[in-house]
Parts: C-alpha cells; sequence; structure tokens
C-alpha cells in the first residue's frame, strides 16, 4: 500500500499528481500562444492557452508514460490511457498533443490530460477565504491555508478519480485506485505529493489563481461557475 498524503475521510484518500524533481524530463512548448487579458487596473485576469499542446523534449525516452510541460500541463501516453479507460477511471477528457524528441522524431501517441472531476470551493476550516475582490474583472485573491487537512469538503466532489478543488485548480488531485495503477505500471515519471507541500510563496502571499475559464471548459465553467460567484 502507498503512504497517504492526506486522509481526509474514513474512506477517501487522495494525492497531487505531480511533475517528477528531475527538470531533465519537463518539456518546452517553444510555439506555444496564450489569450492575455489584463485589467484596467494592472494585474493578468485571464492567461489561457490558444491551440494544442506540442510538446519538445530533450531526450529520446519514447517509452515515457507521462510528459510535462515547463510551465503548466501534461501528457499522458495511449498506452496508458488504455488501462485508464480500462479501469474506469472517471474526472478527465482529453486533447490531441504532440512530442518532438531529442532525434526530431514527432510522436502523436500522446494525448494532453484535461482534469475535470470537481471538489467545489476549500473549506473555510481550511483558512482559505476570500480576502480582495478586483471590481473590474473580479478575480479573487485567497488566504493562505492554515490547515491542509481541512481543505476538501467531500460533499462537494463529483466522486472522480482526478479533480480539482477551487482556487488550487492547478494541483491535479488523484484517487488512491490511480495512485496504486500507476505504481503497478512502473510509471516513473511523477511524484505525489501534498497540500502540505505548496510552493512557499503561497505561504506568505495568498492564492492568486485569476478566473474558473483559465482551467476548465466552458460547459463546467457555466455548471460550477455560478454558484461560487466565479468567471
Amino acid at each position: 500500500m502507498l503512504q497517504t498524503a492526506e486522509r481526509l475521510s474514513m474512506t477517501v484518500t487522495y494525492f497531487i499528481l505531480e511533475a517528477p524533481d528531475t527538470e531533465r524530463l519537463l518539456a518546452e512548448a517553444p510555439n506555444e500562444q496564450h489569450e492575455i487579458v489584463r485589467c484596467p487596473s494592472g494585474h493578468m485576469s485571464v492567461y489561457r492557452r490558444i491551440g494544442d499542446l506540442a510538446l519538445e523534449v530533450k531526450h529520446n525516452k519514447k517509452d515515457e508514460k507521462i510528459i510535462w510541460a515547463w510551465i503548466s500541463g501534461c501528457v499522458l501516453h495511449k498506452s496508458i490511457l488504455a488501462e485508464f479507460e480500462h479501469h474506469g477511471f472517471t474526472g478527465y477528457r482529453l486533447r490531441p498533443a504532440t512530442v518532438r524528441f531529442r532525434d526530431g522524431t514527432v510522436s502523436d501517441q500522446y494525448e494532453e490530460l484535461v482534469v475535470i472531476g470537481w471538489a467545489g470551493a476549500a473549506r473555510p476550516e481550511s483558512g482559505i477565504r476570500p480576502t480582495k475582490k478586483c471590481e473590474i474583472c473580479h478575480t479573487i485573491r485567497y488566504s493562505a491555508p492554515t490547515d491542509c487537512s481541512q481543505i476538501i469538503d467531500w460533499d462537494q466532489w463529483t466522486g472522480d478519480d482526478f479533480f480539482v478543488v477551487w482556487p488550487l485548480p492547478r494541483n491535479i488531485l488523484i484517487t488512491e485506485r490511480v495512485a496504486e495503477l500507476l505504481l503497478k505500471l512502473g510509471v516513473k515519471s511523477y511524484r505525489l505529493g501534498g497540500f502540505q507541500d505548496f510552493h512557499p510563496v503561497i505561504w506568505t502571499t495568498g492564492i492568486l489563481p485569476l478566473r474558473l475559464s483559465n482551467y476548465l471548459p466552458a460547459d463546467l465553467v457555466a455548471k460550477y461557475g455560478p454558484p461560487l460567484g466565479l468567471e
């Protein structure tokens, strides 16, 4: 059995799926373009990638099951996606992606993982609360957590194997059965973490996630955003 990173319920164990510690396996996206909108007040309100992921890596490990981009996003090899489907994992969609290896070979055997499972908003007991809302673009800043064991409200969870919680949508959360399968398959290009591993900046400045539409597809923004006042 895996050592749990977070256990907030007697029945639900979850982890944060993260890039490996070694930078050698991280991919670049040199031609990536973004939609960028700056609020008249000066800060950024929209930072959204345009188009599909086209990654380049500095190695020829064409059997890598997961490849992570430097900035954000990851792609999974179709062989592991077949395993996900076989095990009935839920909470994700796929987007086309390509990976160019060091020898110039371009593979279309990868697809981008788009997490759509939802665990609502962090519990107030976690210490995460809105601290400032821009009256122009409605971007909200949140306080840093004071108790990471209280972040997830399981009553808001959709029950999916892949999911996110607001205002921490960059963290890919997975259930224990996903983690167990990755271990069983011998996948190496990832690590499992917990919310206690936040970047030090979050502890000192709080959380600024921009808009929900930066992270979720439009149909899910329309579904999950209005109850929380998010766009």
